[in-house]
């Protein structure tokens, strides 16, 4: 089991790989890091990579309502 979801603490590599999340869907929505939204994104991240969602693209899928977008 991931250290994360026992300890609430994260690793240098996890927390790199949360900000690259959390900035990239923060530019393709216009949100601000301060932002309530923006703060909302970030918790709803953190709950995602703690329920075992590893993958970059399935975080996306998960925080786009589920849906694959077609592009």
């Amino acid at each position: 089991m991931n250290s994360a979801v026992l300890t609430n603490t994260f690793e240098p590599r996890e927390l790199a790989f949360l900000k690259r999340v959390f900035d990239g869907i923060c530019a393709e929505r216009g949100l601000t890091g301060e932002s309530l939204a923006a703060n909302d994104l970030a918790a709803q991240i953190i709950q995602l990579y703690q329920q075992g969602i590893r993958n970059e693209k399935e975080l996306e899928i998960q925080l786009d309502g589920g849906e694959i977008s077609k592009f």
